[in-house]
């Protein structure tokens, strides 16, 4: 695909089919997103891929986590909708008001649903960052991020970039065979997508761009 195909058709995909995503693919994938500039070439993020039985068990655990009402540990906190500045919080309603009218009065009650299963992604992409990172280190991790969603895209292997993945960060932590030097940060889903699912249907709407960009001579 050229650039403006990928960018385009890519969408979070919130509903994965029972369909594994090679490791080759993976590792390509992971390959291709390194190519991303990084603050002083500091290179901080750190990849760990959960599949098979790894997912399995993580997949388990935070189906029980979410049953048992366990309390968020996301090494980045989730902001309540309130708190957010007056331009984001009407981007949020607007976009559950337009996910209602696309799927139904029975939205929220399928996206928990799906997040309790981790959206039956096939291969989880946990991204970690050194114990003491700078906040620079985050500007590498959104690169990296999307970069790597972006390569997916054009290698045919969807995604969904979630809170859900590292709502329970410190139940990840032997799973993941991880070090006390090093938080997940953040979680990206692959696999392919159910053509047949609600969820699958959903599309969310940009900005003008206008309202958002300023250039001056």
């Amino acid at each position: 695909m050229n650039f403006q195909t990928v960018v385009n058709s890519r969408r979070s995909i919130r509903w994965f089919q029972d369909r594994g995503v090679s490791t080759e693919a993976l590792q390509a994938i992971v390959e291709t997103a390194q190519k991303v500039p990084s603050f002083v070439n500091s290179q901080p993020v750190r990849v760990v891929i959960a599949t098979g039985n790894t997912l399995a068990t993580i997949r388990e655990q935070h189906l029980q986590s979410v049953l048992n009402q366990t309390p968020s540990q996301s090494v980045l906190p989730y902001q309540p909708i309130p708190e957010w500045d007056d331009g984001a919080k009407a981007n949020i309603m607007g976009w559950f008001a337009s996910t209602k009218e696309q799927i139904g009065d029975d939205w929220g009650t399928m996206m928990g649903k799906a997040g309790a299963n981790l959206y039956n992604a096939q291969a989880i992409v946990y991204l970690t960052l050194p114990k003491d990172y700078p906040d620079w280190s985050l500007v590498d991790l959104g690169a990296f991020s999307e970069a790597l969603m972006l390569t997916a895209q054009d290698a045919g292997v969807d995604s969904l970039p979630a809170y859900e993945f590292v709502k329970f960060a410190d139940d990840l932590m032997a799973p993941l065979k991880l070090t006390d030097d090093q938080q997940v940060v953040m979680g990206v889903g692959l696999g392919y997508r159910d053509e047949d699912s609600l969820l699958n249907q959903i599309r969310s709407g940009r900005m003008d761009t206008k309202s958002i960009l300023t250039i001056l001579d």
